[in-house]
């Protein structure tokens, strides 16, 4: 039996770790950068997403950060991550589902936890994503950078967000991003980046086209 379960951080250890063992396991999907295993750098944004998560799951109290997980007999099986705002609104930051285990309704058994226990809630997705989330009420109503907005009721207030910019800065990810530098060589870091930085492009100009024809159907 699944059983769904929601815990505030600051997370207990063997509970954090599970969390960490799926992020890591599905970095491409949840990294917003969607950096493909094949980067030469691959490794420095595994330990920014690593990093960033732990971050929040150590939160110490009050933290506004919630764990939504689903386990069976133990064994995680997916988690949704949130921040919650000063009156109460949701942001869901990450979700994912064990690959072993997709396309069992585990996702829905999670989102629909939380879009029962909050009013408002925003998180975002890619273009491919959006059907998706529209099955549990959520509607396009901005683009973040390549990715769609997607809200139930009007959020209005910011939920705690860890800047990306300072996490990179760290001592252990820049020693990580140079230990993979010099696995790989100049070059093929450069067209690695340069190929990603063409995919995040266009995923952005089909994000911004994509909601400019959702909002023309609403209106």
């Amino acid at each position: 039996m699944i059983v769904i379960d929601t815990v505030s951080a600051p997370v207990i250890q063997a509970l954090g770790e599970q969390v960490l063992d799926l992020v890591a396991e599905n970095v491409t999907d949840l990294a917003m950068a969607h950096p493909p295993a094949s980067h030469p750098l691959f490794s420095a944004y595994r330990l920014i997403l690593l990093t960033e998560v732990r971050a929040y799951l150590a939160r110490s109290t009050p933290s506004q950060i919630e764990l939504v997980t689903a386990t069976e007999h133990g064994e995680m099986l997916g988690f949704a991550l949130c921040g919650l705002s000063p009156s109460g609104e949701c942001g869901v930051y990450y979700i994912a589902v064990s690959k072993t285990r997709r396309n069992q309704g585990i996702m829905s058994l999670i989102m629909r936890d939380v879009v029962s226990r909050y009013s408002i809630i925003s998180l975002s997705c890619d273009v491919h994503q959006v059907p998706r989330y529209e099955r549990y009420g959520f509607v396009p109503a901005s683009v973040r950078k390549n990715q769609i907005v997607m809200v139930i009721g009007d959020p209005q207030e910011e939920t705690p967000i860890l800047d990306p910019d300072q996490l990179q800065q760290q001592p252990p990810i820049l020693q990580e991003r140079m230990a993979a530098s010099r696995r790989s060589t100049e070059r093929a870091v450069e067209q690695a980046n340069k190929a990603m930085k063409k995919f995040l492009k266009a995923e952005e100009t089909k994000a911004k086209q994509y909601l400019q024809q959702r909002l023309k159907q609403r209106a």
